[in-house]
């Protein structure tokens, strides 16, 4: 079962662009920022042939699932992007969690169930027109201010698992979908909530105290704090050790001894206590 475009439309007050199937609805959306379009514009598809996750993995995006990126403009300054992919994971953990799955967050943007990923989110920005994905703006754009540079506009890339099953999805670690753990969800339905969470989280975070209740509603739900991980980065470098905290930027702080690591990117795995 697809979303239907119609429908949808009838439930989301925002435009909703849609498509059969397209590479990225990250890409489109940002398209679509491009062009002024409005806030919350939802970009829907029944398939993404070239979906892709926060550290640029391939993300299986067969149809039955819903695969959306939206628009929005936040009312902050570049510093502060990190904010929105707590937005978005809070966002997709909600959703799910009113279709009845019991959804927890794995840093740094996964919606796992039982341990397996339900859920993804991919925050893109665009920063004095360079899209910045997944990391702090200064690490992308070295030697730039943050609190300084111009934030155009975001993409929310959230991929649900809704109504398929796990074995239809072609990946190399463990999934689950909403209709593995509840027996079924309509997808647009589910198009419908998350684009209501996520717009209500990206105003929450635009605040001091917003995104401290955001962090401790992050908090309550991690399936990462108070676990051994190990960390591995994109520049090869290894982090193990207890994860204790996550920081206002989203790194998450990871102890060992008396080393202290805050780590902003890179696949997260939990290991068995020593």
């Amino acid at each position: 079962m697809t979303v239907d475009a119609d429908r949808l439309r009838s439930l989301v007050d925002a435009p909703v662009v849609h498509r059969e199937s397209v590479p990225s609805t990250n890409d489109l959306a940002r398209a679509e920022g491009r062009a002024g379009s409005a806030h919350g514009t939802l970009v829907v598809a029944d398939e993404q042939t070239a979906g892709r996750g926060r550290t640029g993995n391939a993300w299986a995006s067969p149809p039955g699932g819903v695969w959306s990126s939206a628009l929005v403009y936040p009312d902050f300054d570049a510093s502060h992007v990190g904010r929105l992919t707590f937005a978005g994971g809070l966002a997709a953990a909600e959703t799910v969690d009113a279709f009845g799955a019991d959804a927890r967050l794995k840093w740094p943007n996964d919606v796992v169930a039982d341990a397996r990923k339900l859920c993804g989110v991919l925050t893109e920005a665009v920063v004095d027109e360079v899209p910045v994905a997944g990391k702090p703006v200064d690490e992308v754009l070295p030697g730039t201010d943050p609190a300084d540079a111009e934030l155009s506009f975001a993409v929310l890339g959230v991929g649900v698992n809704a109504a398929l099953d796990p074995g239809d999805l072609d990946v190399d670690r463990d999934v689950t979908t909403l209709r593995a753990e509840v027996g079924g969800a309509d997808a647009t339905e589910v198009a419908a909530t998350l684009h209501e969470r996520l717009l209500y989280w990206v105003d929450r975070v635009a605040t001091d105290d917003g995104f401290a209740a955001a962090l401790d509603a992050w908090r309550e739900r991690s399936a990462t704090l108070g676990e051994r991980v190990r960390v591995e980065t994109r520049d090869g470098e290894t982090v193990v050790g207890e994860a204790t905290g996550v920081t206002p930027r989203g790194a998450l702080v990871v102890e060992a001894g008396d080393s202290r690591a805050e780590v902003t990117e890179g696949e997260c795995s939990r290991l068995r206590r020593a």
